[in-house]
């Protein structure tokens, strides 16, 4: 299993202003993987966004191909704008 370095992490935290792109809660939020964490893509900031813990149990256990799309072009606009 490979692992997000801390440096990855807090990137993610502040492209998504510490805050779940879904609904908008601070607490509890869990890093989540949008193209899955292979080895080339665990520690890519531009393919992890921040979810609350039941947004992320929603998407990763219910919807996953629903939001597949929403959740790439959130990354995308939230990437964009630090660039």
């Amino acid at each position: 299993m490979y692992k997000v370095s801390k440096k990855t992490y807090e990137t993610v935290m502040k492209a998504c202003r510490e805050q779940c792109v879904l609904c908008g809660k601070t607490y509890p939020l869990q890093l989540h993987h949008v193209c899955g964490r292979g080895k080339d893509l665990t520690d890519n900031p531009r393919n992890c966004v921040m979810l609350c813990m039941n947004c992320h149990l929603n998407i990763v256990h219910q919807n996953l191909k629903k939001y597949r799309p929403i959740l790439l072009e959130i990354c995308k606009r939230i990437y964009e704008e630090e660039d």
